[in-house]
């Protein structure tokens, strides 16, 4: 998995450790997620078949439209979900992390270990009731702080043993700033 990464690391760069997501947790939270903010229109849909304007006689089989469009675009969201998963890495090297991702296309983002100055560890509701030991990493710095894990935009989000990766990569970032303090 670390050659995923060697066409964007410097020269005398390696990568220490990859992480892949728990696929089950993000495939899970996005279906959630989605299906949530798709009830209310699903909802209404339903409801503007049944119960029509005033004057208008519409077919009580319309009501398989909506929940057809729900079901179809479930299955587009899964899909996609699918891909990105295909593409999501977190790594960290000798000189920052890295987060690889992306749906149609591969991006990669960075944060020098220097300028990281907080990791913080999230467990979600759904983490717990999983039951995998899952969790979330945040990693804040002075230009882009972590106010709550969701704020950060350098996260390992659906990671197994989220306290002892935490415990693991802040040892490693300790550690690269005392050698840098060093110089």
């Amino acid at each position: 998995m670390e050659n995923l990464f060697t066409h964007i690391l410097d020269d005398d760069e390696k990568i220490v450790k990859v992480f892949k997501p728990h696929k089950g947790k993000l495939f899970l939270s996005s279906l959630i997620l989605s299906t949530i903010s798709l009830l209310t229109f699903l909802i209404l849909g339903i409801i503007a078949v049944l119960f029509p304007e005033e004057g208008v006689t519409v077919d009580k089989i319309y009501v398989l439209i909506p929940i057809g469009l729900f079901v179809l675009i479930l299955a587009v969201i899964a899909v996609l979900t699918a891909i990105y998963y295909k593409n999501l890495y977190y790594a960290y090297s000798n000189k920052r992390i890295i987060i690889r991702s992306g749906i149609f296309g591969v991006d990669y983002r960075s944060l020098d270990m220097s300028m990281i100055g907080a990791v913080n560890v999230s467990v979600s509701l759904l983490d717990k009731i999983l039951k995998k030991n899952t969790g979330s990493l945040s990693f804040g710095s002075t230009a882009s702080p972590v106010v709550n894990s969701k704020s950060s935009s350098y996260n390992f989000s659906h990671i197994t043993l989220p306290y002892e990766t935490c415990k693991e990569v802040k040892s490693y970032i300790d550690a690269y700033k005392k050698e840098m303090s060093k110089k």
